[in-house]
C-alpha cells in the first residue's frame, strides 16, 4: 500500500513509512495604506506550500535506509519530483529542502537500529521537461 509517492521514492507501510503528516499552504496579499483610508490588500498569488512528513524506519528489521539515503542524494542535487498521495491526488512538483534522521540504539556498524526522520518538501515551478528526464533516469530508490 503506497501512503505517498515522490519521484521514484514511494512511503509504503513499510519499509519507508511515515506516521505524521503537516501540508501548509498560504496566500501573499500586498498591503496598500491610503492616508485617512483602512489598509487595502491585493491579492498578488500563491506564497510557500511545505509538506512535512515525519516518520521512523528500522534499517536491520525491516530496511529503508537505502530508501533514506535516496531521498538526501535527490535533496543534495536538487531534483524536483511530483507529490502525490496514496489516493491518487497529485499536490504538485516538490523538492526536499531539508532531512533530519534521529538514530537510536546504535548498532556496531554507527547506525541506529532505529531512525526517526523528518523530510521538508517545498513546491517549486514546474520543470522543463528534458530537465526532469535526466533526474528521474539519474538514480533509482532501491
Amino acid at each position: 500500500m503506497i501512503l505517498m509517492q515522490w519521484g521514484l521514492a514511494q512511503f509504503e507501510v513499510f519499509p519507508l513509512n511515515y506516521h505524521e503528516l503537516d501540508h501548509s499552504t498560504a496566500t501573499d496579499w500586498a498591503r496598500k495604506e491610503i492616508a485617512g483610508a483602512p489598509i487595502h490588500r491585493e491579492w498578488v498569488g500563491e506564497n510557500d506550500e511545505e509538506v512535512h512528513v515525519r516518520g521512523s524506519i528500522f534499517p536491520f528489521k525491516i530496511g529503508g535506509l537505502r530508501d533514506l539515503e535516496y531521498l538526501d542524494e535527490q535533496r543534495r542535487r536538487g531534483h524536483i519530483h511530483l507529490l502525490a498521495r496514496g489516493d491518487g491526488i497529485t499536490l504538485g512538483w516538490f523538492a526536499i529542502e531539508k532531512q533530519v534522521r534521529n538514530h537510536k540504539f546504535i548498532a556496531a556498524t554507527g547506525i541506529g537500529q532505529r531512525i526517526d526522520f523528518e523530510a521538508a518538501f517545498v513546491r517549486m515551478p514546474i520543470p522543463g521537461g528534458e530537465v526532469y528526464a535526466a533526474q528521474v533516469f539519474s538514480g533509482t530508490p532501491r
